[in-house]
């Protein structure tokens, strides 16, 4: 059956636009005030390219060749775990856009520790140049990855936040998260938009207290830039349907992670 054909079968009483319920006035308003681009990363269902270079999760990442394999606090090799060429993306946000390559390493007590530093990795290139492929060394642990797969950028995407977003803006005459904007969240691998938080507001440092007695956000504290799913297609499962977020602080450029799952 037709998409048309289907629209005709549908209550004639109810509003649509290609396909869908139409938005409420209020949702309309919240989505003018709350949206930002994003690009989805598509894992498999394609022929792979086969380029060392291309993103992917799992397979052999490159590095240049006087790099080390990135090692934890204990001295053990880390897992890898992608690799984003964010020059391919059709779009990428500001604090990507003097990159061309991302990669994320995890350490044995990344989860444990609650992503202290050290437990992890991140590694950027400005340039695809000089690099290589260099086969994962072998680790102790279980492997967070079943299976290498290569992956591709999806046309840039509108993305809303989640209702515990600290970037969240309700309109004038609003007074709460509308119900309609559950799952206005795009989920998966993404660069850009917004964190698709799975416990609470996605926060990467704990936060302190000022001299004046209050509750703040730590000085450390980046603004999130991208997140890393689970995935079927790799097997990768942080836990349990978890996320992995990085953020990029907007004055040091330093790179943080955090992790949250159901």
């Amino acid at each position: 059956m037709s998409q048309q054909e289907d629209e005709t079968n549908l209550d004639p009483h109810l509003s649509f636009s290609p396909g869908f319920l139409a938005a409420s006035p209020e949702l309309t308003a919240w989505r003018a005030a709350n949206t930002r681009p994003c690009c989805v990363l598509q894992v498999g269902g394609f022929r792979p390219g086969g380029e060392p270079t291309a993103s992917h999760l799992g397979l052999s990442p490159v590095m240049r060749a006087d790099e080390d394999w990135p090692v934890d606090l204990a001295g053990q090799p880390m897992q890898f775990i992608a690799q984003l060429n964010v020059a391919q993306a059709p779009w990428r946000p500001a604090a990507l856009q003097d990159l061309a390559l991302l990669q994320l390493f995890v350490g044995e007590q990344f989860i444990e520790s609650g992503s202290e530093a050290g437990t992890y990795a991140i590694r950027t290139y400005p340039s695809l140049e000089g690099l290589a492929a260099r086969e994962q060394p072998p680790f102790r642990e279980r492997a967070w990855i079943a299976q290498g797969v290569e992956a591709r950028w999806q046309a840039p995407q509108d993305d809303h936040p989640c209702y515990d977003d600290g970037d969240m803006v309700l309109p004038e005459g609003l007074a709460t998260f509308p119900d309609e904007a559950h799952g206005e969240c795009r989920s998966g691998t993404k660069i850009g938009g917004y964190a698709t938080s799975l416990q609470h507001e996605v926060q990467f440092y704990r936060y302190e207290l000022n001299a004046d007695g209050e509750w703040c956000s730590s000085p450390l504290e980046p603004r999130y830039v991208l997140q890393i799913d689970s995935d079927g297609q790799a097997g990768l499962n942080w836990v349990d349907g978890g996320i992995v977020y990085l953020g990029r602080h907007p004055q040091t450029g330093v790179w943080s992670a955090c992790c949250q799952f159901h």
